[in-house]
């Protein structure tokens, strides 16, 4: 059954929508959700003149901050609001930095189940007792996040493994968290016909689809293993070991790896690792998995990301990964590399070509305003550039010049703003965009190469060609008779 399906909702439950909805509204107005809108200039000023007088009548002013309200409003309203909170954490620009760092904390600091409900749910996925599987169990859980905690244990082998445990009753907590946001997303699709062009609802659609793939921890083993295939031949990225026979929906047992998260620097340096090769290594990965695979790691904050004693970079958490289609990876590559050389008709052109702009669209307007907002961006020094905010800026314009949003880029732009402030935080003069620029040209060449273009067809066609003699051997035995 498609996504969308699963959120359709029954009309009964639209009175309940309406109550809960203004329940959730008042609850993150407490918190100083309004605040943060109202500082930051989003809306013109008849709704900011409305929100502050919401604001005004449920927003007590504390001395409390109000990331760390929000924070706690967040895990109080469930798991698709904490997913939402993680997703904030990673946009500055949304909300003021002192705010990140506390929603940040919902990366991998939830309030943990007790021992022994991790170990009920072991004995029923394995349908044997905990002891009969490990030498040892550590009951104390190393990581807390939305969906899952993790355990460490020893298995009979003597070799040492993480446990990754689903928490109870979550897939239907989320999943009702997401049709509510389907509702919401559709009511203001309705509301506001402006706002359609940014397709709410196909964003709460993939948001769902891929959150909810986390809920099957056989797929986030599979997908872990598809990473591993891509990168066998790299001494340098290495991915844990899955333990398939102990695997199941609801439990994932991987190799546990000993190792410093990649922002924790001072560990790092203390242990002799190279940050600048660091740091390359991490760059080049990324643009591999975005544009030679089209198949991404979703989820790339530097708690997911660890450095092991031979300075290989070992990611974890593979729930949230991305896939673009060869034609998505494209319209990437030429709209970074314009925008890097500055040629902003040449960004118009292809976004025309994918026919994401309305016929009655200006190409030298809409080339203007962009040059307009790219400017002040790319004329800073090249270790301040950040491309991931500069396609959020071209996607602001979406409303003047009716640009058709792409729903398939909203992970992948998430993904980027976590992997450049992830460079910036490890090593603050390189930027990333600098060493990717090369990379992106050389594959932009192999993609547009006669040769290679025939070699991918023969190889996506060779069961077909290897047929070929058998097919006029037979033609050939038919008039043979006749």
């Amino acid at each position: 059954m498609q996504i969308r399906q699963r959120l359709e909702y029954p009309i009964w439950k639209i009175p309940y929508f309406c109550i809960a909805g203004l329940f959730v509204f008042i609850k993150l107005v407490k918190a100083g959700a309004l605040t943060l809108l109202i500082n930051k200039n989003f809306f013109n000023k008849r709704i900011n003149l409305t929100l502050k007088l919401f604001n005004l009548l449920f927003h007590k002013q504390k001395k409390e901050e109000v990331g760390k309200k929000l924070l706690r409003c967040l895990i109080d309203l469930g798991p698709g609001y904490i997913k939402f909170g993680q997703a904030l954490s990673t946009r500055p620009d949304l909300v003021d930095k002192k705010t990140c760092e506390y929603l940040k904390k919902l990366q991998d600091d939830i309030n943990p189940f007790s021992s022994s409900i991790a170990k009920k749910i072991i004995e029923s996925e394995t349908q044997n007792l905990v002891e009969n599987i490990f030498s040892s169990f550590d009951e104390k859980p190393i990581a807390n996040a939305s969906v899952a905690q993790v355990h460490t244990a020893i298995l009979k082998s003597g070799e040492t493994v993480a446990i990754k445990l689903l928490k109870p009753n979550i897939k239907k907590k989320l999943f009702n968290d997401f049709i509510f946001f389907y509702w919401i997303s559709k009511c203001l699709e309705i509301a506001i016909p402006s706002i359609k062009r940014f397709k709410l609802s196909k964003n709460v659609e993939v948001l769902s689809e891929v959150s909810l793939n986390e809920l099957d921890l056989t797929l986030e083993a599979s997908a872990a293993e598809e990473l591993s295939e891509n990168f066998k031949d790299s001494p340098n990225y290495k991915i844990p070991k899955i333990f398939w026979e102990l695997t199941s929906k609801n439990m994932l047992v991987l190799e546990y790896i000993k190792g410093i998260r990649i922002d924790d620097i001072n560990a790092l340096k203390k242990a002799n690792h190279n940050i600048k090769k660091i740091t390359e290594i991490g760059i080049e990965v990324f643009f591999l998995q975005v544009f030679r695979d089209g198949f991404f790691h979703g989820d790339m904050h530097p708690g997911n990301i660890l450095i092991n004693p031979k300075g290989v970079l070992v990611p974890i958490d593979f729930g949230i990964m991305g896939r673009l289609s060869n034609k998505d990876r494209q319209f990437l590559a030429l709209l970074l590399t314009y925008l890097l050389n500055k040629n902003y008709k040449k960004v118009v052109e292809i976004h025309s070509e994918a026919n994401m702009l309305g016929t009655d669209i200006s190409h030298d307007h809409l080339a203007q305003a962009i040059r307009a907002i790219c400017s002040p961006i790319l004329n800073k020094p090249i270790g301040e550039v950040s491309l991931a905010k500069l396609l959020g800026q071209i996607l602001g314009l979406s409303k003047e010049f009716n640009i058709e949003v792409q729903p398939q880029f909203t992970l992948l732009q998430k993904t980027m703003l976590m992997a450049e402030g992830t460079t910036r935080q490890i090593n603050p003069d390189i930027n990333m965009w600098d060493l990717s620029a090369p990379l992106i040209d050389k594959w932009i060449n192999d993609t547009h190469d006669p040769f290679k273009i025939l070699e991918e067809w023969f190889h996506k066609n060779k069961l077909v060609l290897l047929k070929i003699p058998e097919i006029i051997n037979k033609f050939d035995k038919i008039l043979s008779k006749k």
